[in-house]
């Protein structure tokens, strides 16, 4: 078979960022990193040397790169490996043979001069190395000489850039050559065995390794971390000068290493929380990991690994944080304790995922992670994941029931087990649901006192402030421009009364597009309006219906029809005779003995105290009360907002107290903590407590 070298490379991957551009001129320093290693060995660190020139012109790629070194040169070995595609070579060492395909793909020209010892004798070998389909080496040269010389090493020149993408994407500016060569050598220039590296780029010059132990300041390596998805993994950890991460996107790295050289750089500046960090806040931190995994998972031109990135982010999570965490455990610190307070305000809120105590919620947490969605969603998953773990005890529970030589004490057992299991995960989901009933009370009390705040008197002032709390409405817009009204998914109006918890809203004695009309603001889809009678049903049994009316908080006048006994009779009398639809636009069919179950909810004072005060108490003394002798079977309630609020709270403390929620308002510390952002956000206190904002309660 024929070997199409041309069409090989021309479908070699192009590159697409600054470190694939970079990486034929890598290749050449690994190659020049370990021809220095084969000749010198150990003391490679104080003999072995490599100087690397780039041409650079104004802001552009560079027109030449020169890479010289003072290893073993291209021998005998070397140079038929040189000729020789995906070679094996250097397969040790990761080698695949590519490098030179590399140059080839990035390069105009590229010239080769060696001098090297075989059998005794200095070879010197010289030849320039072309893209061509039958023969890449031309003007081959070759010279022998009688000894041993003691100035081996091997020199290549590279020229102009191809425009395939390498022109593009390689760096004009000396600083960016520098980051990318320190990142891509990292693990080399860290260690024991690495030469001389002198890098000229323009009139700017670097020396290596010592460039890298100049801005360590701190370093600990921890070896052979055995893992049961990885293998043997070794971490080396390292507090560095921020001049190390100046030119990159970001502050904290783990750099992932496969054969010496960098393949990928992860930024953990989110599950740090840190930018900076050290006394003058001038230190960021970087690890390199390598090990025998990502040596055996890196693609031939090892600028990629051949598993998905989230292998990454778990190898990140899994393997590093812990130890990342314990390195760094003073500028962490602060940083803890700000997470500590933040898992206990969303556990407060969010009981659910209370499924420990706050040390062992934030073991379960990057170190510094602050946002709270994102500490709700890592909490959520570790939820989630513990009641996978506790259905399949309560499964293997059932399975126990099912064997024959269960017992009579077995079986007890067996259902104390379960038990517990359904307990304990369902006893969170009910807390939660505890918690939000008590921060709609909270809402409902700082409401009333910003709509009473607002001394005008108009049955439609600020309808839009009571919420969906008590009864939505919502309103939809139509292809056609018009409103229509259907019933919202839930509702509060266990604030009236636990027995309304399961009610449905199915008409109004208001026309529906009447109602639409009242509301103005497109914004807030779910809205209360006041002074209309509300009618709802448990079931779609017509012997009982449930009439609710809501008048404005504060309220001291009303026209003469707005009498609440004779408006709620008049609507009773309207359903009776029939012919209205409901929201869904269904005939509403009622018997003559249906019960009609009538709760008013408004302030009795002025007009509605002079109405009502021949009404019957009711037992606390506090409320009204009006059962018709004829007309219609049923009775009418008349409710204080205050009363409608302090019953509601009666009615929960147990709960609360079981919950363990204090009697204090969760809206007191918000309140305290963002007035000034409050006030820059919006001057208005009400539009600032709007129905908008509470959809997230």
């Amino acid at each position: 078979m024929k070997t199409n070298l041309v069409k090989r490379i021309d479908r070699l991957p192009k590159p697409t960022n600054t470190a694939d551009a970079m990486q034929p001129l890598f290749e050449a320093v690994s190659n020049s990193i370990h021809s220095t290693q084969d000749r010198f060995k150990d003391k490679v660190g104080k003999l072995g040397e490599i100087v690397v020139t780039l041409t650079m012109a104004s802001r552009k790629a560079p027109s030449k790169i020169v890479v010289e070194d003072n290893g073993i040169g291209l021998d005998g070995t070397n140079y038929e490996a040189f000729t020789t595609t995906d070679t094996d070579n250097k397969i040790a060492r990761g080698g695949k043979g590519v490098g030179r395909l590399l140059w080839l793909d990035c390069f105009e020209t590229i010239l080769v001069s060696s001098t090297s010892v075989e059998a005794g004798h200095t070879k010197h070998r010289k030849f320039r190395f072309v893209l061509s389909q039958s023969n890449q080496i031309e003007g081959y040269e070759e010279s022998e000489s009688e000894g041993a010389a003691s100035d081996t090493g091997m020199l290549i020149e590279f020229n102009r850039l191809r425009d395939n993408g390498y022109k593009a994407k390689f760096p004009g500016r000396p600083a960016y050559v520098f980051q990318h060569f320190t990142s891509h050598f990292l693990p080399t220039f860290i260690g024991s065995r690495s030469p001389k590296i002198t890098v000229h780029c323009g009139d700017e010059t670097r020396h290596y390794p010592d460039e890298i132990n100049s801005i360590i300041h701190r370093k600990k390596t921890i070896e052979k971390i055995s893992t049961a998805d990885y293998g043997l993994l070794t971490l080396t950890l390292m507090e560095c000068d921020k001049v190390a991460s100046a030119d990159l996107q970001g502050s904290h790295f783990v750099h992932f290493i496969a054969h010496d050289r960098t393949v990928h750089s992860q930024k953990i500046d989110g599950k740090l929380g840190l930018k900076y960090f050290g006394a003058n806040e001038d230190r960021v931190f970087h690890a390199v990991l390598t090990g025998d995994f990502l040596d055996e998972n890196v693609n031939q031109e090892r600028t990629k690994f051949q598993f998905e990135d989230a292998v990454l982010d778990r190898i990140v999570s899994e393997v590093c944080t812990q130890h990342i965490e314990d390195f760094l455990w003073e500028p962490l610190r602060a940083l803890r304790q700000n997470q500590r307070t933040r898992v206990k305000a969303i556990t407060e809120s969010y009981p659910s995922v209370a499924f420990g105590d706050v040390d062992e919620l934030q073991d379960k947490l990057p170190s510094g992670e602050l946002n709270d969605d994102a500490i709700f969603g890592h909490l959520s998953r570790e939820r989630y994941r513990r009641d996978q773990r506790q259905a399949e005890k309560i499964r293997a529970v059932l399975e126990r029931l099912k064997e024959p030589t269960v017992d009579v004490h077995s079986f007890a057992s067996a259902i104390e087990s379960a038990g517990k299991a359904i307990e304990e995960a369902e006893q969170k989901s009910l807390t939660e649901y505890i918690v939000r009933r008590k921060v709609v009370l909270d809402f409902i009390e700082i409401l009333l006192e910003k709509v009473r705040d607002d001394t005008r008197d108009s049955s439609y002032q600020r309808e839009d402030i009571l919420h969906s709390f008590i009864c939505p409405l919502r309103i939809n817009t139509l292809s056609d421009g018009a409103k229509k009204v259907v019933p919202a998914a839930s509702h509060d109006l266990w604030i009236i009364d636990e027995r309304l918890t399961f009610a449905q809203y199915f008409s109004s004695d208001e026309e529906f597009q009447n109602l639409t009309e009242a509301v103005a603001s497109e914004e807030r889809p779910d809205i209360l309006i006041f002074d209309h009678v509300h009618g709802l049903r448990q079931t779609d049994d017509p012997s009982r219906v449930l009439l609710v009316e809501f008048k404005r908080p504060g309220r001291t006048s009303y026209n003469a029809d707005e009498n609440p006994q004779h408006q709620v009779e008049r609507y009773v009398r309207r359903l009776l005779e029939g012919g209205k639809l409901d929201v869904k636009g269904r005939p509403i069919k009622l018997r003559e003995d249906t019960v009609f179950y009538c709760f008013i909810v408004a302030d009795i004072i002025g007009k509605m105290d002079d109405w009502t005060y021949s009404w019957d108490r009711t037992a606390d003394g506090r409320g009204r009360f009006y059962q018709p002798r004829s007309g219609f079977k049923g009775s009418i309630e008349l409710i204080a907002w205050d009363t409608l609020l302090s019953d509601a709270r009666e009615r929960n403390q147990a709960f609360f107290d079981r919950a363990g929620i204090s009697g204090k308002s969760f809206f007191v510390e918000a309140q305290e903590t963002s007035h000034q952002r409050l006030q820059a956000e919006d001057s208005s206190s009400i539009e600032a407590l709007s129905p908008a904002g509470s959809d997230k309660v």
